[in-house]
């Protein structure tokens, strides 16, 4: 799992790069995946995957939108039970430039056994092809993939790549049996994605409840794990600095670790959670009072 170190400093490079996207759209910034709007992608022709594109691109606010090409198969709605998923050697999907903001996309057939991997595709796709057009990449191929994920969140489409990125598993008939397959898309996981979410949501200032619509039961499950880890990391920043440490007895540097979110002292090593405890007790004393007031 990323770190909201991590996280922060994917979204420092975007911000650097394209600026703060959309900084008057806080109340409308996600993208809304309504069940109308699976059930519109969900009839699996080119022409209502394109035309899903186009809304996608105005609400970024993208000049052109890539085109998705027909693919070899049934012209159908979601793949039927009897696919062989195990024979698809494809990616998901595979974007070809053409030059600024004019792409192609190939989506691979597995990708049509369920809605919410078509969104989440076609907003990873939709980012790359936002992102070719402002010359935003990294030069490691696997890096920039994860940023990509990272951006279709800082553009708005996070809500489409969160519901879309959990593992589906499902069982066709098989002679007197049931296979079983998993399938999952996207480079970064859903506890990273939701990470992602909360912490962009706090840059942005957008109300707690917003992240929370129209996302399936499971991505709201890692939206409720991710965002007090937001919150714990904003109450740990307040930590970093040169003061005495209470461990050891010296003037020392305290300052995040190398792969996690914890604040270290320079000196011994000691890490400060039980300041980030008596942080917590206070802020929740602060807020008990408020309430009794109001009442």
């Amino acid at each position: 799992m990323v770190s909201c170190r991590w996280v922060e400093r994917q979204v420092s490079h975007l911000t650097a790069s394209m600026g703060v996207f959309r900084l008057d759209a806080a109340s409308d910034f996600f993208f809304e995946p309504t069940p109308g709007f699976y059930g519109f992608i969900s009839q699996g022709v080119t022409s209502a995957l394109n035309d899903a594109m186009q809304m996608l691109a105005r609400h970024i606010g993208s000049p052109t939108a890539p085109v998705i090409e027909p693919w070899d198969g049934p012209v159908m709605g979601l793949t039927a039970g009897s696919h062989d998923f195990a024979a698809g050697r494809e990616p998901p999907g595979l974007i070809r430039h053409d030059g600024p903001f004019r792409s192609r996309i190939h989506l691979a057939l597995e990708n049509m056994h369920s809605p919410f991997i078509l969104g989440g595709i076609l907003a990873h796709e939709l980012t790359h092809h936002y992102m070719a057009g402002r010359g935003i990449a990294l030069p490691d191929a696997q890096q920039n993939e994860r940023l990509t994920d990272v951006a279709s969140v800082y553009i708005g489409l996070g809500k489409l790549t969160l519901n879309g990125y959990e593992p589906m598993t499902w069982a066709v008939p098989r002679g007197d049996g049931l296979v079983r397959y998993t399938y999952r898309v996207g480079y970064l996981e859903s506890a990273d994605l939701a990470l992602v979410m909360a912490q962009v949501c706090a840059m942005r200032a957008i109300e707690p409840h917003a992240p929370y619509t129209n996302l399936t039961d499971q991505a709201r499950g890692w939206m409720g794990l991710a965002a007090p880890k937001v919150r714990d990391y904003e109450l740990r920043k307040s930590l970093v600095g040169e003061r005495q440490c209470p461990k050891c007895g010296k003037m020392a540097t305290f300052s995040f670790g190398d792969s996690d979110d914890l604040v270290y002292c320079s000196n011994c090593g000691w890490e400060w959670e039980a300041i980030l405890r008596d942080l917590h007790r206070r802020r929740t004393r602060r807020w008990w009072h408020i309430w009794k007031w109001l009442r």
